[in-house]
């Protein structure tokens, strides 16, 4: 059982935003004097508004060009307004039109990074104005926003206590390295892993967390050292969490405060580390299209490829209708998890199919392996099955459209039920693509088999499955038993079907090429359907 911990119960400025998010994020265009005024809230300006009253307000100019039509009036607006300073886009042009504007009335002018989503901003602006008024540890204070590492280094040193920081995912996104600092083999494995182990407790212990006001500590058990722990919001937007080692000898006695303390600070940590990683996975997202469907080597430099034997492409859908599932939500799990398991992926959504260029693992095993681990932890999370089908490497140079072939094919043999499981490789369903081949090239007709047009006709008009049951009793070679745990019915049922092929179909089970002949048509048939 969570313990509860009770607590008891400066001004920031522009320069404190640029300093706190980053000139990459948030940069002053206007006179170097505009850093030093305050700022104590954002409202976001809605076009064809007028502008709100706010006094020592950051205006977020969400649809204000840098030289368009009606810049001075809001800047004017903004400035009568009791505004500080006024933020926009480039969007590609110059600011310099703005600039003159935002020096004409005497506030700042500050530019956004165009990949930066403007509620992004908004709440990486809150929290760093939260931070600042609440007046963190100077040790604390001194870290570079978005130095994870650094920050878990700091807290454990305060503290007393080996730190990690987690994400909403229970990922490991940092932790402390302080020689000497007692831990245990939870903490070590969750390093390893980068992934919180999945113990019986977790999901309690994190839903008493993200409730909690405060600081919660958690007691020792017979397997690990205790623990506290605080959530990181964004306002009441959780983020995240800080996690303390307990020694046994205990914390520093103001360890829970130093704690309690941070999270102001850490959340703006997690939403400059988010934003950061956000805008290079678009980068690379982007660069990656550009391979799959036009084999552009420029992309591959720019993506710092230089070996294509080393990647291959993974092609990834939901087993269920992919209409019931949130391809945007499918994306970004999916790009986490096959991340966390291989390094930096780019994933892509084209026309309603995921695919993903990675670097191989060290085996063919290891690569199915992890990609399984990624496909059954994204569909958990999304509430559905995935399948997965996994590329050879690339056998020419960034000839990745011929890797995305096949790694559809082998996606179409899962899906249709030609190839068995939710994962499959290239290396190992080869034959099964060369019949996927043939079907493109040759569709089913009479003229290869009328047996099995008419079983398939008589399947398509009556709603039976005779098809299926002649293919699985193939597959077995003719082994009734088997046949019947594959399709989940009983052996006389099986052999009762069997002899109303034969005496419907005209099938003979004895004639070699006949059966031959039927198999290869309704393979055929399974692959192009």
């Amino acid at each position: 059982m969570a313990r509860h911990i009770p607590l008891r119960p400066s001004m920031p400025s522009v320069g404190t935003l640029v300093d706190a998010l980053g000139t990459t994020t948030l940069a002053l265009a206007s006179d170097a004097a505009g850093r030093d005024l305050a700022v104590t809230q954002t409202v976001l300006h809605e076009p064809g508004h007028p502008v709100a009253p706010a006094t020592r307000g950051l205006l977020l100019g969400v649809a204000l060009g840098p030289d368009g039509s009606g810049l001075d009036a809001v800047v004017e607006e903004a400035a009568a307004g009791g505004y500080a300073a006024v933020a926009l886009k480039r969007r590609g042009r110059g600011v310099e039109a703005a600039v003159r504007a935002a020096d004409a009335a005497g506030i700042a002018l500050l530019v956004v990074d165009d990949a930066v989503e403007w509620l992004h901003l908004d709440r990486m602006v809150t929290t760093a104005l939260s931070g600042s008024r609440a007046g963190a540890d100077v040790a604390l204070s001194s870290v570079a926003i978005g130095d994870l590492f650094s920050l878990a280094h700091v807290i454990a040193t305060t503290t007393g206590g080996a730190t990690t920081i987690e994400d909403l995912g229970r990922r490991v996104l940092a932790y402390s390295a302080v020689p000497g600092q007692e831990t245990d083999e939870e903490r070590r494995e969750g390093i390893l892993g980068r992934q919180v182990p999945d113990l019986p407790e977790n999901d309690q212990q994190y839903a008493d967390l993200y409730r909690a006001a405060g600081v919660l500590e958690y007691p020792a058990t017979d397997t690990g050292l205790g623990r506290i722990a605080v959530a990181v919001r964004s306002g009441t937007e959780p983020l995240g969490s800080v996690w303390v080692v307990v020694p046994s000898t205990g914390l520093r006695p103001d360890a829970a405060r130093v704690l309690a303390s941070v999270t102001e600070l850490a959340a703006l940590h997690l939403l400059r580390n988010r934003s950061s990683q956000d805008a290079a996975r678009q980068r690379r997202t982007d660069l990656v299209r550009r391979l799959l469907e036009h084999d552009d080597p420029t992309a591959a430099r720019q993506l710092g490829l230089t070996d294509p034997g080393r990647l291959c492409v993974v092609a990834v859908h939901p087993r269920s209708s992919a209409a019931s599932v949130d391809l945007g939500r499918l994306l970004d799990v999916v790009t986490v998890e096959l991340e966390a398991r291989l390094g930096p992926t780019g994933c892509v959504d084209v026309a309603g199919r995921l695919y993903a260029l990675v670097a191989l693992a060290d085996t063919p095993e290891r690569m199915r392996t992890s990609v399984a681990a990624a496909a059954r932890s994204a569909g958990r999370a999304l509430h559905t099955s995935l399948v997965c089908g996994i590329s050879r490497p690339l056998r020419d140079a960034w000839r990745v459209s011929e890797a995305r072939e096949e790694a559809d094919g082998v996606l179409d043999l899962l899906l249709t039920g030609a190839a068995p499981g939710e994962v499959g490789s290239a290396d190992t369903l080869v034959d099964g693509l060369r019949l996927l081949a043939l079907a493109d090239q040759h569709p089913v007709t009479a003229e290869l088999s009328e047996t099995a047009a008419a079983i398939l006709r008589h399947d398509e008009e009556q709603g039976t499955t005779h098809a299926q049951l002649l293919l699985t009793w193939l597959q077995c070679q003719g082994d009734t038993r088997q046949v019947a745990e594959r399709l989940g019915i009983h052996a006389n049922t099986v052999r009762y079907r069997l002899g109303r092929l034969e005496s419907v179909h005209g099938l003979d089970r004895t004639d070699a090429d006949q059966l031959l002949l039927v198999w290869l048509a309704l393979r055929l048939h399974r692959s192009a359907v």
